[in-house]
């Protein structure tokens, strides 16, 4: 009895966010310790693999320079250069650098979470200026439907299946 309890509390546990958001962060976790292999060998045990993070050892400092890293990197737009991240995509690699703390059921240290939190709004004070220079688009995501549209296409949606159901 006590095993299946343990059992279904590490499947539950695991199941805390969705197979595609793990492999997300799977992704970006892998881009993480790639970058402490090459600036800060000493925090990765290269010993196992795949390749653990020492996230006991890691100060707020470094965190603050991983977040930086990306940030100045960037990503490679259609043309060949460099454009800055959205929030929304930076807000993904500090979820998957949390949730390594997580899986290895490690409590993130308040110094280091304070760093992502200054450093993440910092960024986002960063974007504003970027979408008021025109670096960034001043809208993210998908434009929302006017409700003029939103209406014919219910109707053509119910039309079609109403013809479908005739025939």
């Amino acid at each position: 009895m006590t095993e299946a309890l343990l059992q279904y509390s590490s499947e539950l546990s695991n199941s805390r966010i969705t197979p595609a958001t793990r492999v997300r962060y799977g992704n970006k976790q892998l881009k993480i310790v790639q970058w402490f292999i090459h600036n800060y060998p000493n925090l990765v045990d290269q010993t196992v693999d795949p390749p653990n993070l020492r996230l006991e050892a890691i100060s707020p400092v470094v965190v603050g320079a991983l977040l930086a890293s990306f940030v100045i990197n960037g990503k490679t737009d259609k043309d060949g250069g460099s454009k800055p991240y959205s929030i929304s995509h930076l807000n993904q690699y500090r979820s998957a650098f949390k949730s390594l703390y997580k899986d290895a059921k490690v409590a993130v240290p308040a110094d280091v979470d304070t760093e992502i939190s200054n450093c993440m709004s910092g960024y986002q004070n960063k974007v504003a200026k970027f979408k008021n220079d025109g670096v960034l688009p001043s809208r993210e995501g998908v434009d929302a439907f006017s409700s003029d549209a939103y209406r014919y296409t219910v109707e053509s949606i119910c039309r079609v299946g109403f013809n479908l159901r005739d025939t």
